[in-house]
């Protein structure tokens, strides 16, 4: 395989790796915005709000530690030593993983956030950390970070799928 062309394919994952870790920071923490109504994140934080910083902090090390299994797989959908038009389909096919990796650790943290407010009955986790209750924040950062280890481990078996295979779409492109 030419150097110039592991060079290239190397900084070209930095790239996505960076560019993904940022879009998913922003999309998650979007989301956690748009989940909760009552609470402005910005203000709480200048406010010098713990309980919010916690949350936040621990929805971005959960979706990074997601993410990050996504990232390690890019490498292995990109061949090397391939043809251009194989390596343009596995471009596309990890960018394609990438994304449905950010949407996993989105929803993964949102539903394993509702599921703790549902077991959690006559606690308002939400309104809990609004006042600054640190001790429900843990508690709701934990979960929300135990679920990104679990569900991290079964991110790396995605790329295994068959619709993941550069190889298998080319065939089916005729490339």
């Amino acid at each position: 395989m030419d150097i110039g062309f592991s060079v290239i394919v190397f900084l070209l994952q930095i790239f996505i790796g960076i560019l993904f870790a940022i879009l998913s920071v922003y999309l998650g923490l979007r989301f956690y915005d748009k989940m909760t109504k009552g609470i402005d994140e910005i203000k709480e934080l200048k406010r010098g709000n713990p309980a919010v910083a916690i949350i936040l902090a621990a929805l971005i090390l959960s979706i990074g530690n997601i993410v990050q299994q996504g990232v390690k797989q890019f490498d292995n959908i990109l061949l090397k030593g391939v043809s251009l038009p194989l390596f343009i389909v596995s471009f596309i096919l990890a960018i394609v993983h990438l994304g449905i990796v950010i949407l996993i650790a989105i929803l993964t943290i949102y539903i394993a956030i509702r599921i703790l407010d549902s077991m959690t009955v006559g606690i308002d986790e939400l309104g809990e950390i609004k006042k600054g209750n640190v001790a429900v924040a843990i508690l709701v950062a934990s979960v929300v970070y135990l679920v990104s280890l679990v569900v991290s481990g079964a991110i790396g078996d995605i790329s295994n799928l068959s619709i993941f295979n550069p190889e298998t779409i080319a065939s089916m492109l005729g490339l």
